[in-house]
């Protein structure tokens, strides 16, 4: 009756001004956490710094040491209320992010299982991806093979053709690289808002790439400087593909390891595609490293091929330069005759991309070796504290 709706409307107004109250002072007391897990954090690394500052042989050095590592273990998740990287205050959005998103949207999430389900997002997705960075770059060089067939035969490629249609391949397969890295990028800022460890470098190297993917899109892909550059990068693309896949495989279970015995926090994540994260299969790094060496020494090529093709390089160095290049690409002509010509800065400027591109893998090659390097030193002192623990 009407009686009974007013009662019970009156007790649900009761009700909910008492949740409002719980709720108002979970949430101070919630945000007074908060604070307080920050400014450890803070402490924690300005203790690091002092204990490094007590000399070697010092036991009060090793005590201190010994806390510092069981502290660091309840942060990762050790303690009763599991991983607490999700309630430190929220660092600022980078650059990248607000570009994209703005710089009022908090990118970390509260709930463990939340966090827990953008890392599984980022390694499906990952898993996806990792299949068509293989095969596509496969695909596009037997396909570029029987290109240079027809063409070498003299074979009409008129209307629709493989030869007519290799070009608009070659362009979806750079849209699609674009697409990759950008969204690796965007996942990645994301897991390291939600207590990621990744390295910073890792992340621009996604950006780097997302630059040269946008470069070669100016290119000419009928133009010789673009096919010789593709060329050497699907190559590589399918090497590094591989080594990809192995990481995913394997590199996730022992993560999932680390985990468990408190030696990652549990939103680190697997290395992917160049990158050696902590807990690195040994047996990968020679692949990594050689693979380093191989993006150098192709971005290498390129530009001492754009150098030599226009003659600005002289004839003293003629004979190092064409062994280089045999390596490469095998038996090379030099187009540039006579004396070496001074820089076109208008010549530079319509055929910029070639070298643009070299110049990029160079740098992306060398940060990947520095990066690599630091993870396996950062590995190494991780075990001696270990066992001082």
């Amino acid at each position: 009756d009407a009686d009974a709706v007013v009662s019970e409307a009156q007790d649900l107004e009761k009700r909910i001004h008492t949740l409002s109250g719980r709720i108002a002072q979970l949430d101070m007391n919630l945000r007074t956490s908060c604070d307080d897990l920050t400014a450890i954090r803070d402490s924690m690394t300005r203790l690091r710094d002092a204990a490094r500052a007590i000399p070697a042989g010092d036991a009060r050095r090793g005590a201190a040491e010994r806390a510092l590592y069981q502290a660091t273990l309840v942060m990762r998740g050790t303690g009763p209320a599991g991983a607490l990287d999700g309630y430190l205050k929220p660092p600022q959005n980078g650059k990248f992010m607000k570009l994209f998103l703005g710089g009022a949207v908090e990118l970390a999430s509260q709930r463990q299982e939340n966090r827990l389900k953008v890392k599984e997002e980022y390694y499906s997705f990952r898993d996806r991806s990792t299949l068509t960075y293989v095969a596509w770059p496969l695909i596009l060089l037997y396909l570029n093979k029987q290109r240079k067939v027809r063409i070498d035969a003299g074979i009409p490629h008129t209307g629709v053709s493989l030869v007519t249609i290799f070009p608009v391949l070659v362009q979806f397969y750079w849209v699609w690289m674009l697409y990759f890295y950008a969204a690796l990028a965007l996942r990645e800022n994301v897991l390291v808002a939600n207590g990621s460890s990744i390295r910073k470098w890792w992340i621009n190297h996604h950006y780097y790439s997302m630059g040269m993917c946008l470069v070669v899109l100016t290119m000419d892909v009928q133009s010789d400087a673009c096919l010789n550059y593709m060329s050497r990068f699907l190559v590589f693309t399918a090497l590094q593909g591989v080594v990809m896949l192995v990481q995913n495989r394997y590199q996730r279970f022992r993560m999932y390891t680390r985990v468990a015995m408190g030696k990652a926090s549990p939103m680190d994540v697997a290395g992917g595609e160049m990158g050696g994260n902590a807990g690195q299969l040994k047996v990968l790094y020679p692949l990594l490293f050689g693979l380093q060496v191989m993006q150098v020494y192709f971005g290498a090529s390129v530009l001492v091929s754009v150098a030599l093709e226009h003659g600005w390089i002289d004839d003293k160095h003629d004979a190092l330069i064409l062994a280089f290049l045999e390596l490469v690409e095998g038996p090379h002509k030099r187009l540039g005759k006579g004396a070496p010509r001074d820089l076109d800065i208008t010549e530079f400027f319509r055929e910029w991309q070639a070298p643009c591109a070299g110049a990029l893998f160079i740098v992306m090659g060398a940060g990947n070796f520095r990066a690599t390097i630091q993870t396996y030193m950062n590995k190494r002192r991780y075990a001696k504290k270990a066992k001082m623990a």
